[in-house]
């Protein structure tokens, strides 16, 4: 679910890039590549890292059990 999209891209395979190695912000194995769109590099998420349900379950198990420690 998302709350909006503000543009879609086509972007060809030719103007695809790997993902960098590093000096992103953002966690590498989330990138699937680097488009670049009008001269500008444009970030392409890798929605089956980032969406990862295995590490969403063990997130929620982490903030459930540090939770219960502040409520006491």
């Amino acid at each position: 679910i998302v709350d909006a999209v503000s543009e879609v891209l086509e972007i060809p395979p030719g103007e695809i890039e790997p993902p960098p190695r590093f000096g992103a912000r953002i966690r590498a194995d989330f990138i699937a590549g680097m488009g670049k769109v009008q001269g500008q590099f444009v970030i392409l998420l890798d929605v089956q890292q980032a969406l990862n349900t295995r590490e969403m379950a063990e997130l929620a198990a982490v903030t459930d059990t540090s939770s219960d420690g502040l409520d006491s």
